[in-house]
């Protein structure tokens, strides 16, 4: 079990407004917190009752233990340029999504830069916790495979989660709500030199509003033995994918990947404390306690685009 610090305070809030007229989805936010020396968090894995984070400004791997401190910053990317603890934006590699595999040596963490800017922004990093090794590839010819499949324009790739179930590769784009689906082993053929770029199977997925602005997938995450995926989608008020934006509110929802189409409109309910919508950037989350009774404990974290990532506990019960 994963054990966890006492919470600063605790909120009452449950996740009630969503993509349906009834949500078959409940979030009670339990608690939230500062995540202390994690600048602009965007992705979460739990593994073996450790938490592992990465920041789109930041060029390390964290490992963080249960009292939510760190105890380990693996460099996954160069620390040259670092400016007050971050990297400029003009050369981050921007990772906004990790998700994790099993190899024969150990568990590995795919890492993914977002592809919003070319060349910068187009890498994937793995890490392999067996054997420590970090390894580092170029993904320009795969991202433009990427776009040219799912008929993306100009600025509109901004990859923002991934997960990894059944041998399959998900990534999800937060530019046009898109989950494009790869066989994972093409993939690392691939990156191997022994194929050609592989193309994905593309998904539009319907996603609710704030204000007439269209929610975007902000994180995604596998629920343990279950074939459904967990995600997390914000609302900002900005005229591309790239520049930050007044921040509207947050979403959690869920999709059943026995029953992924295209053009699918997922159960997802809107974060709120108290009857009154919290209007914070959420960019991932991890699932930390087994299935029981479509009942979950969540890790949520979210982007201050600058200052502080915080992190949230929740619970979440489905129909």
């Amino acid at each position: 079990m994963f054990l966890f610090k006492n919470a600063l305070f605790i909120i009452t809030g449950i996740l009630a407004i969503g993509c349906t007229q009834k949500p078959a989805l409940e979030v009670t936010v339990l608690s939230r917190q500062e995540l202390e020396g994690v600048p602009s968090a965007s992705g979460l894995e739990i593994l073996d009752k450790t938490l592992y984070a990465v920041g789109d400004n930041s060029p390390f791997l964290y490992r963080i233990n249960n009292n939510y401190q760190i105890e380990e910053k693996q460099p996954i990317a160069s620390v040259e340029g670092m400016v007050n603890g971050v990297t400029p934006k003009e050369i981050k590699m921007d990772f906004e999504a990790i998700a994790c595999v099993e190899k024969e040596e150990g568990k590995e963490f795919l890492i993914f830069g977002s592809g919003s800017k070319s060349p910068k922004r187009d890498n994937m990093v793995t890490v392999n916790l067996g054997t420590g090794a970090v390894n580092t590839y170029s993904l320009v010819e795969f991202y433009k495979k990427l776009r040219e499949t799912a008929r993306l324009e100009e600025g509109a790739l901004n990859i923002e989660g991934a997960v990894v179930k059944n041998d399959e590769l998900l990534l999800f784009n937060r530019g046009e709500n898109l989950i494009l689906k790869y066989k994972l082993e093409e993939l690392e053929r691939y990156l191997a030199g022994e194929r050609d770029c592989p193309a994905p199977k593309t998904y539009f997925i319907n996603l609710p509003e704030i204000k007439g602005i269209k929610a975007g997938f902000s994180g995604a995450a596998i629920i343990p033995n279950e074939d459904q995926v967990l995600f997390t989608a914000s609302v900002e008020n900005t005229e591309d994918w790239i520049n930050d934006g007044e921040v509207l509110g947050s979403f959690v929802g869920m999709i059943d990947l026995k029953g992924l189409k295209d053009n699918v409109t997922p159960d997802c309910v809107r974060l709120i404390d108290k009857g009154k919508p919290l209007n914070v950037k959420v960019e991932s989350l991890a699932v930390f306690y087994p299935t029981l009774h479509n009942d979950l404990r969540l890790l949520l974290v979210t982007d201050s685009d600058g200052g502080a990532s915080e992190l949230f506990e929740a619970n979440l019960h489905w129909r």
